[in-house]
Order: C-alpha cells, then sequence, then structure tokens
C-alpha cells in the first residue's frame, strides 16, 4: 500500500524533501511518469507528487521575468528546488510566483 495520500487537491500536495525532488533534476526533459515511479520505489503517490511539484517549477521558471530573474540575482538552482521540494501550491496547481520568489530569496539570503 502506498504510504503517501493521492493528490485529489493542490491542497493535499505533499511536501518532499530537497534531496527527492532535486534528485536527477532536468528542467528541459520532463521524465516519465515510469521513470518518476521507479525513483520512488512502491510509491506511486509520491511519484505523482513528484510530477506535479516538477511541472509547477517547469511553469514558473518558464516566465519571462523569472527567467531574467535568475540570471541576475543570487538565487541558485539548489535554492529554488529546496523551495519548490515543500511549497504550497495554488487552485491551479502551481506556484503562487511572487510569494514563490519571495521563498527562494530567504533561502538564498540564508545561504550567502
Amino acid at each position: 500500500m502506498d504510504s503517501t495520500t493521492f493528490p485529489v487537491r493542490p491542497t493535499d500536495v505533499v511536501a518532499l524533501t530537497t534531496m527527492e525532488f532535486a534528485f536527477d533534476l532536468d528542467l528541459t526533459n520532463e521524465p516519465s511518469l515510469e521513470e518518476v515511479c521507479r525513483r520512488f520505489g512502491n510509491d506511486a503517490n509520491r511519484a505523482l507528487v513528484w510530477m506535479i511539484r516538477f511541472r509547477a517549477l517547469s511553469e514558473w521558471c518558464a516566465r519571462e521575468d523569472i527567467v531574467k530573474s535568475l540570471h541576475a540575482g543570487s538565487r541558485s538552482l539548489g535554492d529554488i528546488c529546496e523551495v519548490a521540494a515543500s511549497f504550497d501550491l495554488n487552485d491551479r496547481w502551481e506556484f503562487d510566483s511572487d510569494a514563490f520568489c519571495a521563498a527562494v530569496d530567504v533561502v538564498a539570503s540564508r545561504r550567502s
């Protein structure tokens, strides 16, 4: 039996560890659900959570204003993954851009 609850609503999407989320992360290539399921063994719902978080992060990264700020600021991919692993999703199954940016900036400032 899966240990992670199936995410019916965005509020059901559980947090992952940074290591779980960032493992073998390639934002330019979305892996298949089958590939992600192999990472999480017998917890298919956890794999689904990873996919949901990956897509939310991909959408956030695709925003033009975000692309510019990623190259100009002190944010690192590690900072972004740390936040994306556990950040709450909005009703559109996405990260609220302003709140997500603020959270990444907090993590980046702790690092520096």
